[in-house]
């Protein structure tokens, strides 16, 4: 579908793990999550585990999971120096077998808007689905799909941080970037302009296309409240019959304001019974 490496973005694990904190919100609602599951644990594309080293550092066992080596790496480096036990895999979250049963299982980030395409989101969920315990759940967030955003292709360049920042090689960096909304593929396209250097004489410039797929979630949740077999069909398009039904449905912002502020969503699913 791209002809390019939706991925390099994430090569550079430092600026991501540097620009990408855990926010106090999205801490307190995984950790709830985690404290009424109990273990263990598995964080499907985990990054430089943002969040699956607070977990561990929590007491719950835990397995982080990614298909990037630099950010396995990084997490890998931030978990011995904080003297927490974390399963590292290096594994595609869309065809892993890790020969065990989860209780809670989660994704965070955009990462399951990577999958930008049907047979991708039933592979990925497939997966999850195997490594699933009976009464285990899982987690995963998106980006709202609000009009708002979604109608208006941005001409103008944005700065992707508020200020440049040093990487850990000691250039300045900082980051621009454009977006355009494809809404037949529901795909959200991006182009970062990545600038570094210590002397401004000589910047280099590096562009990098990135996209993202949107999924109307907040469209169905009419659908979920009704009865199980009408959900199953409202859901087929998004989840297969991998999953139940939604258990709790959450947002940073107040309900009444879905259609103007609610930026992510996070679902969390019970296991279907096999």
């Amino acid at each position: 579908m791209l002809d390019f490496d939706n991925l390099e973005g994430y090569r550079d694990a430092y600026t991501y793990d540097l620009l990408n904190g855990l926010g106090e919100i999205e801490s307190k609602f995984y950790f709830d999550l985690a404290n009424q599951q109990g273990g263990p644990i598995l964080d499907v594309a985990c990054g430089t585990g943002r969040l699956t080293i607070p977990l561990a550092e929590r007491g719950f066992e835990i397995t982080g999971l990614d298909i990037t080596q630099e950010m396995l790496e990084l997490a890998k480096q931030k978990a011995k120096r904080l003297n927490v036990l974390v399963n590292w895999i290096h594994a595609d979250a869309r065809q892993f077998d890790l020969s065990r049963k989860y209780q809670f299982i989660f994704t965070t980030g955009n990462s399951f808007q990577h999958f930008l395409d049907r047979e991708l989101v039933d592979r990925f969920l497939g997966s999850v689905h195997r490594h699933l315990d009976e009464d285990g759940i899982f987690a995963f967030e998106t980006r709202n799909p609000t009009i708002l955003v979604l109608a208006v292709n941005e001409d103008v360049e944005k700065d992707y941080a508020a200020d440049s920042w040093l990487d850990n090689e000691g250039y300045h960096c900082s980051s621009t970037y454009r977006r355009s909304y494809d809404h037949k593929n529901q795909l959200e396209h991006y182009i970062f302009t990545n600038r570094r250097w210590k002397d401004t004489s000589n910047i280099v410039e590096t562009v990098e296309p990135f996209a993202l797929r949107y999924f109307f979630l907040k469209s169905l949740k009419v659908c979920f409240i009704i009865m199980d077999l009408y959900l199953k069909r409202c859901m087929e398009n998004l989840i297969r019959v991998h999953f139940k039904r939604i258990a709790h449905s959450w947002s940073a912002y107040a309900e009444n304001d879905i259609n103007r502020e609610i930026l992510f969503q996070i679902t969390v699913l019970l296991r279907r019974p096999l």
